[in-house]
């Protein structure tokens, strides 16, 4: 095999100042600021429970959380992201079948992310989203909720200035990646990680365009219709309903996950070695069930499903993800062939990881119903119905050795990128010459 020349340029060893060239600090800073933008401005993020919306302090760590999960798993957020997309603008074309043109992507976006609360005169408010609500709605137990575009925005938090600040702080970045291509400069393996990043986030700035960024408010609109009777004219048994539901009483009107769904099967994985124990929510007084209060940032399931034209978006986005971090390890600076080798290896890792999921949920739910018979006598049409029936120490025995390696190999990456700069190529520091990269554009 071939290994790139920049192997066998003359390195540079140690921390480099940057009196006179681009020292090791100034790339640090540079990578590190954009990745902490990237990773932060970009997150819309669910409304969160009560208690971690009482205190300041709670929610930053809550954030902060759901950073590390992008900064481990960004092209999983980008694919998230698509998911709750496609689902805003089906419900907002079912709506509009529905004689209300002014529900929009914007109002779909907030209901999803649990921002109405309905309140049943006979149980516990809890949230719904937006095809919950054009069941209610639809079915004549609840009037359109009388909010506006301009009411949503006002509980956005954020005007725009964070993300305005990191697409310039994006934009600049690239062009200085460009701009040391053109010029015959070597990257050091941290600059492949940051456009990494930057390819994420561009991504989910789109899908997430019209998501409400952290707003701490719900509204609370009451039900004219009882839950018990709302469950019987849905020809479930209403109080033996109550004690059967998962989320909320209207779990029933969610189909079942889309075969198709990239994002499905990654989620119940994960939650299957953080959580193969869970035990479902007690009863409120011994009687009823206790519903969500807010909807996980995780539950997306397109009331249509997934499109075939999004499914092949998020496969190739996952190639080029990949195909990123190998092509510019062409033109990169590594210290020793193994650390490139290394690099290799670990990104082929995390992608097989993937590819071994995305070929597992069809052939997996094609054999659904032979294996929900064969192991627990069941019915079922889905893969994910015949896993959740499974004991907890099998969940994790199947998907802990995939997310632990995942894990490992993106671990692997982010530690590489940093390490590498201990020895790295005499190019990788010099600065850029405008001067002459001016003509060339």
């Amino acid at each position: 095999m071939i290994l790139p020349s920049l192997l066998h340029q003359d390195l540079r060893y140690g921390w480099v100042s940057g009196s006179n060239v681009r020292g090791t600090r100034d790339i640090l800073v540079s990578s590190f600021g954009t990745i902490w933008l990237c990773t932060w401005t970009c997150l819309c993020l669910n409304i969160p429970t009560q208690h971690v919306r009482d205190r300041r302090h709670r929610w930053l760590l809550h954030k902060f959380r759901w950073q590390l999960f992008a900064i481990f798993f960004p092209e999983v957020l980008v694919a998230t992201a698509a998911e709750q997309w496609l689902s805003a603008r089906q419900s907002a074309r079912a709506f509009a079948r529905l004689g209300y043109p002014q529900w929009t992507i914007r109002h779909a976006f907030f209901a999803d992310m649990g921002g109405i609360v309905v309140a049943p005169p006979d149980f516990p408010p809890f949230p719904v989203d937006s095809q919950q609500l054009a069941y209610l709605v639809e079915n004549g137990y609840l009037e359109l909720p009388d909010i506006s575009t301009d009411d949503i925005r006002s509980l956005n938090k954020a005007d725009g200035l964070a993300r305005l600040v990191t697409l310039a702080q994006m934009a600049w970045y690239c062009l200085s990646c460009t701009a040391r291509g053109v010029s015959g400069l070597a990257f050091c393996s941290l600059e492949v990680t940051t456009l990494a990043y930057i390819l994420c986030t561009v991504h989910t700035f789109f899908f997430w365009y019209y998501k409400p960024l952290d707003p701490e408010a719900q509204r609370v609109f009451a039900l004219n219709t009882g839950m018990v009777e709302i469950c019987e004219r849905s020809g479930r048994v209403g109080r033996d309903h109550l004690h059967t539901y998962t989320h909320t009483p209207l779990d029933f009107v969610k189909p079942l996950p889309d075969p198709k769904s990239l994002i499905t099967p990654f989620w119940f994985g994960l939650g299957a070695v953080l959580r193969p124990w869970a035990t479902p929510r007690r009863r409120l007084k011994g009687k009823l069930r206790s519903p969500a209060k807010t909807m996980a940032n995780s539950r997306i399931l397109p009331q249509d499903g997934v499109s075939t034209p999004l499914m092949v978006y998020t496969l190739v986005f996952q190639i080029v993800y990949f195909a990123l971090h190998v092509c510019f390890s062409w033109i990169s600076s590594f210290p020793s062939n193994v650390e490139w080798y290394l690099w290799i290896a670990s990104n082929a890792t995390d992608f097989g990881l993937i590819a071994t999921y995305v070929l597992a949920i069809p052939l997996g739910t094609y054999f659904a119903p032979f294996l929900g018979r064969w192991l627990f006598d069941m019915e079922a049409t889905h893969l994910l119905q015949v896993a959740t029936a499974l004991p907890g120490w099998a969940k994790l025995l199947i998907h802990g050795p995939f997310v632990l390696g995942y894990v490992v190999a993106r671990a692997a990456v982010l530690v590489e990128s940093v390490m590498s700069l201990r020895a790295a190529a005499d190019s990788v520091y010099q600065d850029v010459s405008w001067t002459s990269f001016l003509p060339h554009v």
